[in-house]
C-alpha cells in the first residue's frame, strides 16, 4: 500500500468533525512530503475543509449542507495530543464558565505546554493558544492551574466585582482535597508570580486556616502587592504584604 492509499484510509476512518494536522497522519514522520501532497490532491474527495495551513477537519453534511466541528471538538484538538492532555481553557472563557463574569468571550484562550502559539477561526469560533506558565500540564492538574490563572488576574476580570470573585473562588478552594492544595502550593512556587503566590497564601490562610510556610518563604520580604480592596482583608498586610491600592 502506497502513502496516498494509507493517508486516504486513515482519513476515511476518522469521525466527521475531527480536526487533524499533517503530523497526525501516521506516515508523516517518514514521508512528510508525500503526505502533504496526498492530502492536497485528495482533499475534496475526502471531504476535507482547510482551517489554516496544515490544519483540516473532515466535514459532515447535514440537512442544510456541510457542518463545522462542534466547539468541544475544536477545543479538544488544541488541549490534547495523542490522547494526552497538553492544555486547558483559561482567560475570559474560563471566567465566564466559572460564573465570574457575565461578559461572553469573543475568543477562547487555551494555555498549553507546547511552546508554539496557534490561532484558528471556524464559523466565528476563534481559538488562541499561548504557552502555559507551568509546563507539565495534565488531566489531573487542570483545575489547579485554572485556579492559579484566575488568581493571577483576579482584579482584571471584565464586568466583575473583585469581592464577588473572591467569594466564588473561596467556595471552589474549600472543595479541593489536601493533595490538590499541596500541589497548588508547589506549582505556584515553581511557575507563578510573587503577586499570585502572595494572594494564594492569603486565600489558604483565610479560607482554609492554613498558613503556607512554602509560599511565605518563596516571597521577597521587602516586596508589596497592591489590590484595590485589600484594606478589607484580614491578615492581608501582616502576613502577605497585600497593600491597599488607592
Amino acid at each position: 500500500m502506497n502513502v496516498t492509499q494509507t493517508v486516504n484510509q486513515q482519513i476515511e476512518r476518522m469521525k466527521s468533525g475531527k480536526l487533524f494536522s499533517y503530523q497526525d497522519i501516521s506516515s508523516y514522520a517518514k514521508h512528510s512530503d508525500a503526505v502533504v501532497k496526498a492530502i492536497s490532491r485528495n482533499s475534496k474527495k475526502l471531504g476535507l475543509v482547510k482551517i489554516k495551513k496544515g490544519l483540516f477537519y473532515k466535514s459532515e453534511v447535514g440537512r442544510f449542507g456541510p457542518m463545522s466541528p462542534k466547539d468541544n471538538d475544536v477545543i479538544n484538538y488544541f488541549t490534547s495530543r495523542k490522547n494526552r492532555t497538553v492544555g486547558y481553557v483559561t482567560g475570559p472563557a474560563l471566567y465566564y464558565k466559572w460564573g465570574l463574569t457575565t461578559q461572553i468571550p469573543a475568543e477562547v484562550n487555551i494555555a498549553t505546554s507546547i511552546e508554539k502559539r496557534e490561532k484558528a477561526t471556524l464559523s466565528g469560533f476563534r481559538i488562541v493558544t499561548t504557552p502555559s506558565r507551568y509546563k507539565k500540564v495534565s488531566k489531573n492538574n487542570i483545575q489547579v492551574l485554572q485556579f492559579l490563572d484566575v488568581l493571577k488576574n483576579i482584579d482584571r476580570i471584565p464586568d466583575a466585582e473583585t469581592e464577588e470573585v473572591i467569594s466564588k473562588l473561596a467556595e471552589r478552594l474549600k472543595k479541593l482535597s489536601s493533595d490538590r492544595i499541596i500541589e497548588m502550593e508547589t506549582i505556584a512556587v515553581e511557575a507563578y508570580t510573587e503577586r499570585t503566590k502572595a494572594l494564594l497564601g492569603y486565600f489558604l490562610e483565610t479560607y482554609l486556616h492554613h498558613f503556607s510556610e512554602k509560599l511565605h518563604a518563596s516571597l521577597n520580604p521587602s516586596s508589596t502587592y497592591k489590590f484595590a480592596d485589600s484594606d478589607k482583608w484580614k491578615n492581608a498586610n501582616s502576613h502577605w504584604n497585600l497593600k491597599f491600592a488607592k
